[in-house]
């Protein structure tokens, strides 16, 4: 049995930075002034939407850098950014516990996909669960305001 690599310091600290503004906008939305709630709700819907795209870059950058990179991955990392805009522009059509709800789904979609499939630093699986659990408790609380109302 081998020892586990350690998740370097400074990753950990801006992963757990990289969160931050989920609770913050969840805060406002959930237990903020009345009047902030819609903006606490945008805020929040646009960042899970920058976090998609970020997460889906990331795999793309991994899959580029193998020596064969596989089309379906690349095609699949692709879709994420597309899935998050459709998600923040749906509030047209869809109400918003679909919104937050596709948001959790997605976090936890790519998560699954990134702890199975894995790619880069052994590490890398660890820090994916620790951060998608502290994206997942924001929404959660989000959703469950949303379903209140």
């Amino acid at each position: 049995m081998h020892a586990r690599v350690p998740v370097p310091p400074a990753v950990w600290v801006f992963g757990v930075f990289s969160i931050v503004p989920l609770f913050v906008a969840a805060g406002i939305y959930c237990y903020g002034p009345p009047n902030l709630a819609g903006p606490g709700l945008l805020a929040l819907l646009a960042y899970c939407t920058g976090l998609l795209a970020f997460l889906g870059g990331i795999r793309c950058g991994l899959e580029f850098a193998r020596r064969i990179p596989r089309t379906y991955a690349i095609g699949l990392s692709i879709i994420s950014p597309f899935i998050g805009f459709g998600l923040l522009v749906g509030s047209v059509k869809f109400d918003v516990v679909w919104q937050i709800s596709g948001f959790l789904l997605a976090f936890l979609l790519q998560w699954i996909w990134d702890v199975n499939d894995h790619e880069g630093p052994e590490w890398r699986p660890r820090l994916r669960t620790l951060l998608t659990a502290g994206a997942a408790i924001p929404l959660a609380f989000a959703l469950e305001k949303a379903l209140r109302m």
